[in-house]
């Protein structure tokens, strides 16, 4: 019996590991370059700009955590387009992994190495050698690192805290990945050390309960909420305007947009882009 269960877990972890490389694979051609579509170029430089406008009294380098409720909602994709978005502007941009639990930063780049914020926390005089240039994209990059028993001891660190704030000096933005804010405690931690949060939902998929209580979480945290990004609608390919779109976030409010998509059946209508604000 234990040998038949032991084939049947190998099988389990062999589909899960293709499905993996699969998500990953899909992903990569959604990375923002010059050979970009027209919409999704678009929607970027009108998130980017929105995000602007959201931190216009923010002084000095802006830090931005993007983050989800759950995970598999396209928040890592979400956060490195951004990056790159932003760095188009001729701004000094670093995205920083803080999944130290479930990476995906050095996967969706292909990077050989994850060496990363875990050994850096572990000796903060490795800044330079640690993060790296990546220059077909124009942004620098802080990967995850070694897998650490204490991730959230790590992050909540005073270590973590001088790291940012001398990063802080060195860019114009940091966009910080973090895991799904209701499966572990991380992004909480984080939130503090940030100028705001985007929340990246994804249709069909994200839960209103999972969303309203991960806003809890960030209202405890006392985290500036700049809005959402709704990702993964289905539309005709360029209708409505971009395949993500961002919203204002209101009290409990449920921003709509679109997401990298397959395309859909044309009968369907497009989605409704407004906020849809419920009771307290």
């Amino acid at each position: 019996m234990s040998g038949l269960f032991g084939k049947h877990t190998k099988s389990n972890k062999k589909r899960s590991d293709a499905k993996k490389r699969a998500t990953i694979a899909e992903d990569r051609k959604h990375i923002l370059t010059s050979k970009s579509g027209f919409y999704l170029r678009e929607a970027y430089k009108t998130l980017r700009t929105n995000v602007n406008f959201a931190l216009a009294d923010t002084e000095g380098c802006k830090v931005i955590i993007v983050m989800s409720a759950m995970q598999s909602e396209g928040k890592s994709l979400t956060a490195l387009n951004l990056a790159i978005s932003i760095a188009q502007t001729e701004a000094k941009v670093l995205i920083i992994d803080c999944d130290l639990r479930r990476p995906k930063l050095h996967r969706l780049l292909g990077a050989s190495t994850n060496v990363g914020l875990s050994n850096l926390l572990m000796d903060l005089k490795n800044l330079n050698v640690t993060i790296n240039k990546i220059e077909s994209l124009g942004i620098s990059v802080l990967l995850s690192g070694d897998i650490p028993p204490n991730p959230s001891e790590l992050l909540a660190s005073g270590r973590m805290q001088t790291l940012i704030t001398a990063l802080r000096s060195n860019f114009d933005y940091i966009i910080i990945d973090t895991p799904p804010v209701n499966l572990v405690i991380d992004s909480v931690v984080l939130a503090p050390l940030t100028d705001g949060v985007l929340f990246v939902v994804k249709a069909d998929q994200s839960e209103r309960g999972a969303v309203m209580h991960a806003m809890e979480q960030m209202e405890y945290a006392k985290a500036k909420v700049l809005g959402y990004v709704f990702n993964g609608m289905n539309s005709e390919s360029g209708s409505g305007y971009g395949k993500y779109r961002y919203s204002k976030y209101g009290r409990y409010g449920y921003g709509y947009g679109y997401g990298h998509h397959t395309k859909s059946d044309p009968s369907e209508s497009a989605p409704d882009n407004s906020n849809h604000e419920t009771d307290e």
